[in-house]
């Protein structure tokens, strides 16, 4: 509910699309990811694993209203599922394992330009210019989610 007024009250605008937003778009974001990039040998490098526990409180970490991705999957879809006492310890489960991988650096090469994009939208902002919104899959946020965790616990101190 809050996301739906702040979205009713907000006076940005969706931008029609013109050489100038696009401008402005391109000299805020870096270019688009290029397939023959060299990228670091993950076999080499060393990578931190999560619990089910870590993922739970990650998923239920989302705020309420949290858009979903190019996938349409939801926050709020996942949050639902890991709650149900039927199969939502099955879920958590699996949802570690995959995120395991992905911190690994294991998403295959041709889904990770994909799995690593977004929905993008541009709203044209009331003082002028341009506000980029980038939406990504759910479960690429979810990943995310626990990286950030893992790292915050570690700069605690």
């Amino acid at each position: 509910m809050k996301a739906a007024v702040h979205i009713l009250l907000s006076e940005d605008t969706p931008a029609v699309p013109s050489e100038e937003y696009w401008r402005q778009l391109c000299e805020k974001h870096l270019p688009a990811f290029k397939s023959d990039a060299v990228l670091p040998n993950v076999s080499q490098a060393s990578s931190f694993t999560v619990n089910e526990d870590d993922v739970r409180k990650a998923v239920l970490s989302f705020p309420a209203g949290s858009a979903g991705g190019p996938d349409s999957l939801r926050s709020q879809h996942l949050r639902d599922m890991v709650l149900r006492k039927e199969a939502g310890p099955q879920l958590i489960m699996a949802l570690t394992g995959f995120i395991n991988l992905v911190l690994a650096g294991r998403c295959p090469t041709g889904v990770a330009p994909v799995f690593f994009g977004s929905r993008l939208l541009a709203l044209s902002k009331k003082s002028s210019g341009v506000r980029p919104i980038a939406i990504g899959f759910s479960l690429r946020r979810l990943a995310s989610k626990c990286a950030n965790q893992f790292g915050s616990n570690r700069l605690k101190s």
